[in-house]
Formats: structure tokens, C-alpha cells, sequence
């Protein structure tokens, strides 16, 4: 009888841990180059079942994992190996916790003789993301006497990265491999006593508030599905919501400036679901009206930094039930008012228009629409520009507001249209933060739209604006950088265009949609107006609509 070697034994593990996920579900899978993590590399790549994307740079290869991840919204398993490759992940690892995207981070190692001895690309990897992680698993170096809990093993991962015990998530496995890497998988062990199971939440009875008649303001934020949303609008609750929120009501910003139309327009109970809002104008709004706000978790925890919720109930998602029909006038008075707002900003977007940040945003939310092709926004001034003054959206849309980071933004974009479409809208600074992604464009027709405006111009609209002389101001805050977005890309091979105004906007967006590839386009607001005058413009024009519907003294 042959005596089976360490490294087929290790290849024996790998490559039942494979079988097991893709046995749970598993299709997607990230994985980085590098040699210690080979066992692993393999034992995936060499499966037909699952999709491989090879990413060279860890950092946006954990984001890229996060579009996966948010599309199919099942887990997505990104292999790194051993060293700061595992610390790169830490940024991506970080959004997924708070955004509650299901990730399977597998780290490899060196074993445990080569920690503290000067061994490369060695580093304390034991539980090295903290609690920001569902499970942390380091089950060291591949022992056929343990062969029965391997199954369970890579059962357990999956089961915690989609909700299992709660809350869904990424997951660690920390893999402690040895040398020599290679080596040739023996029968696999069968024995498995755990079952794929999905979000806890699942298994609880829908939830529905008793708000019966009352006028309802219900703030929906990230990670809000479509269904819940219409839930809601057959109640007649007055959906308000973040840049992912589906046919939200659009302009709530502008039109809450108007203290007269708050106070007319004050509910009489706020309901949130998910994510914050960008707006500070909502939120102070809903802190001021001290009126009762009910929190809905449905398997994410109710977001409430101004610890204002006064109930929270939880359930598998949102119900319509008789006790949950809102008062129908209020609805049909925000109704009105949007429709309103829609005439007044008819004549914004004459083709001949010069660009502001408003008016792209409105754009690039319009082709969304349009085509039904995912939207993916990066954080800073897009995610605002679209939230306050841009319509409705009616396709997918995405944006990492789990940390709120700049990090990445492009990588998720790729993983969100990998094979597909997609379009994103980012800034200049999150554009060449990101810049690395561009050495791996996807197979998919992607539209990357980039505010060329030279800088962090969201600070122009914070107090350090005003309180800062303008060198130290710019050099700490609005950081200008001289690489052009269309020179970038051309530099990596990648199709660009300059637009300067709506006509010219909506035909390259047109065009990238016919175009097999990525498309980066360098959008430059060139209108005579600052975008801080331009939003105090539109915020005036909101105001004067609401004025309109304030019931006379």
C-alpha cells in the first residue's frame, strides 16, 4: 500500500473544499498570481463550473470581487497568496463587512515553522482582518486525518458569508500550504455533515409596521431590493432613497430647504430600511421633526447615528398587509411635486448645453434608464449629484456605501459588467486612485464616465473652503493632479473621448454602448458656473416648485 505525500494530501484538501462550494453554489471566483497560493489556484481553475478572473493587482481584485458579488449577490471566492498581498484586501474587506457583500478571502500562508524565522513574504495573517469578518478560519497545514472535516469545513465558510448566522459578509480561510506545491488530488472524502443554507432572515415572517392612515416617509437606503420598494409605494409610503434605491423620489434635497414645505410636508412616522442617505438635509430633517421612526432590519442592522429609531422590527423583508396602508393624499402630494420638478427642469439639457456635474449625472442616469444597463457611482460628489438632482432610477444601481471610500471604484464597475454591459460615473481622483484596474479591462461594453473637474471638489461645498487660505486649501484638499482621465486610458490601450457638452455626452455614451470593450470618457464641466453655484441655482428652482404646494396661511 502506497503512503499518500504531504502535498498530495494538501492537493486531496484543496480540491475537496472546491467541490464543496461549487456543491453549496459557487460560481465566480478572483484569483491573484502568486506561488504559495498554487494548491488553491489550481484546485479552482481547473473546474468548468466556475468563472475565473484573473487580476493582477490584490487591491482592486478585492473590489472586483465586490461587483461579482453585488450582481449575482452570492458569494465570490478571491485567492491571494501569502504576505502584503493579503494585506492589500484590507480596504475591500472592510467595504464588504459594511455593506454586507458575501465574500470567501482566502489567504494563503507559509506554515507555522516559517512565522518568525525571516521566511519572504511571511506576515502575521492569523485572523488578520478582525471582526470585520463573519468567520475567520486557519485550520493550518493539510492533515488526511482530519479528511472528514473538510466538507464541513468549506460548508461552514459559505453558510457564514451569506447570512447564516445573521448577517452576510466576507469570510476568511487563511491556507497554510507547504512545499513542494504541486501535487495530485486522490479520492475525495465524502463525509459531510453540514448543509448549504441561506440568509437566516429567510426563515422569519415578512414585517409590516401599523401605520394605518397615517402619512408615511420612508427613507430606504443601500442594500433596499426593488421588491421592497414596491411594496412600499402600494402602501402609499412616500419612498425617499439613496443613489441604489430604485424609483425613489427624486429632488427630497432640494425640496426640504424649503422650511415652510418641511413643515408642511412633515410625516407622521419615518420608516428606514438600509443605508443611510447622502443627504445631510434629510437626515436633519427627520432629527428635527421628532416625529416616531420605525427601523425595519431585514437582515442588516437599521443605520441610525442619530440614534433617533424609536422601534425597530425584524423580519425576512417588507410585507403589504392592511395595517401598512399610509395616508393616499400625502403620497399624491410628493407625487405631484416630483412631477412638478420633472417640467421645471425640462429645459436644463438642451443638447447644445454646456456640462456641469448636475447635468452629466442627469445624462448618465438617463442612458441607465434607457438601456437598462447597470449603474455603478462612485462615492464623493456623484453619488450626491444623482441623489438630489438627477430622475428616478430604474436600472441596477450600485455604489460601494458600506465604508464610503473612493477605493476601488473602477474595479467594481468591471466586476459589476464583466461579461456584460455596465456604465460608472466617478471622479477624476477616484479615476486614477483606481488606476491600476485598467491593466485587466473585462470582456463586457462598459462606459466609464469621468468628471474631469481637476480635483476633490466636494470639499469646495465643506467649511475647510472657507476657513483655509487657497494654497493650503488646495494643496491639502482639492489636490488638482495634471494627468488627463483620456490620456490615462489611452496610455493602457483602452478607447477614450473628451465631451464638453450634452450632445456630445449622450453620443459617446451611445457609442460605448455598441462598443465591445471600455470606453472611458472625460467628462469636463465647462459652463460658466461653479458646481457650488450651479446647486445653489438648482436648489433655489426646487425650492420656488415646493413653494407651490404650501397650503396657504
Amino acid at each position: 500500500m502506497s503512503v499518500v505525500s504531504p502535498s498530495d494530501t494538501q492537493a486531496t484538501y484543496v480540491a475537496t473544499l472546491v467541490d464543496q462550494w461549487i456543491a453549496c453554489g459557487l460560481r465566480d471566483v478572483v484569483i491573484c498570481p502568486g506561488s504559495r497560493s498554487t494548491p488553491m489556484t489550481l484546485a479552482l481553475a481547473r473546474r468548468s463550473e466556475l468563472t475565473i478572473s484573473v487580476r493582477l493587482d490584490e487591491r482592486g481584485a478585492g473590489f472586483y470581487a465586490i461587483g461579482r458579488a453585488l450582481k449575482s449577490q452570492l458569494p465570490v471566492a478571491i485567492v491571494v497568496t501569502s504576505g502584503t498581498a493579503a494585506a492589500e484586501l484590507h480596504a475591500a474587506v472592510a467595504e464588504a463587512d459594511q455593506a454586507y457583500v458575501p465574500l470567501i478571502v482566502i489567504t494563503a500562508d507559509r506554515p507555522p515553522e516559517l512565522h518568525g524565522v525571516g521566511a519572504p513574504q511571511t506576515i502575521p495573517q492569523h485572523e488578520l482582518f478582525g471582526p470585520m469578518v463573519r468567520r475567520a478560519l486557519d485550520p493550518g497545514v493539510a492533515n488526511s486525518a482530519e479528511s472528514n472535516t473538510w466538507r464541513d469545513l468549506a460548508t461552514e465558510l459559505w453558510n457564514a458569508a451569506r447570512g447564516g448566522d445573521g448577517r452576510s459578509g466576507p469570510v476568511h480561510l487563511n491556507a497554510a500550504f507547504i512545499e513542494p506545491l504541486l501535487g495530485e488530488a486522490q479520492p475525495l472524502p465524502t463525509i459531510a455533515t453540514q448543509s448549504a443554507q441561506g440568509p437566516r432572515v429567510e426563515s422569519l415572517a415578512l414585517v409590516t409596521p401599523n401605520v394605518a392612515g397615517q402619512r408615511v416617509l420612508a427613507v430606504f437606503g443601500n442594500g433596499v431590493t426593488a421588491t421592497e420598494v414596491e411594496a412600499a409605494r402600494q402602501m402609499n409610503w412616500v419612498v425617499v432613497g439613496d443613489v441604489t434605491t430604485p424609483n425613489a423620489v427624486s429632488y427630497v434635497d432640494g425640496f426640504l430647504r424649503n422650511e415652510e414645505f418641511a413643515q408642511h410636508a412633515k410625516p407622521d412616522a419615518v420608516i428606514r430600511l438600509g443605508g443611510l442617505v447622502a443627504s445631510k438635509v434629510v437626515n436633519a430633517k427627520i432629527k428635527d421633526w421628532g416625529v416616531p421612526v420605525i427601523g425595519l432590519d431585514t437582515g442588516r442592522p437599521v443605520s441610525d447615528p442619530d440614534r433617533i429609531v424609536t422601534q425597530t422590527l425584524v423580519g425576512s423583508s417588507l410585507g403589504i398587509a392592511p395595517s401598512g396602508v399610509a395616508d393616499a393624499a400625502y403620497y399624491e402630494l410628493w407625487s405631484k411635486l416630483e412631477a412638478r420638478a420633472h417640467e421645471n427642469f425640462a429645459g436644463l439639457e438642451l443638447e447644445s448645453s454646456k456640462l456641469t456635474e448636475a447635468l452629466i449625472a442627469r445624462q448618465v442616469v438617463r442612458a441607465s434608464n434607457e438601456t437598462q444597463i447597470p449603474l455603478v457611482l462612485g462615492s464623493s460628489m456623484p453619488v450626491r449629484e444623482v441623489e438630489w438632482f438627477a430622475p428616478a432610477r430604474i436600472a441596477r444601481t450600485f455604489s460601494n456605501r458600506g465604508a464610503n471610500g473612493i477605493d476601488g471604484v473602477t474595479s467594481t464597475l468591471f466586476g459589476i459588467g464583466a461579461g456584460d454591459a455596465a456604465i460608472g460615473l466617478i471622479g477624476d481622483l477616484t479615476f486614477l486612485h483606481d488606476a491600476s484596474a485598467l491593466v485587466d479591462p473585462p470582456d463586457a461594453s462598459i462606459a466609464l464616465v469621468v468628471v474631469a473637474n481637476n480635483g476633490g471638489h466636494i470639499f469646495d461645498f465643506l467649511p475647510q473652503k472657507s476657513s483655509l487660505d487657497s494654497q493650503e486649501f488646495e494643496l491639502l484638499f482639492t489636490t488638482p493632479r495634471t494627468p488627463q482621465p483620456s490620456k490615462v486610458a489611452a496610455g493602457f490601450g483602452i478607447k477614450a473621448v473628451v465631451v464638453e457638452t450634452v450632445a456630445e455626452l449622450r453620443d459617446a455614451l451611445a457609442v460605448a454602448r455598441v462598443h465591445r470593450g471600455v470606453t472611458v470618457i472625460e467628462a469636463v464641466p465647462s459652463a460658466p458656473v461653479s458646481n457650488v453655484e450651479f446647486h445653489a441655482w438648482l436648489e433655489r428652482s426646487l425650492s420656488r416648485v415646493a413653494n407651490e404646494f404650501v397650503a396657504p396661511a
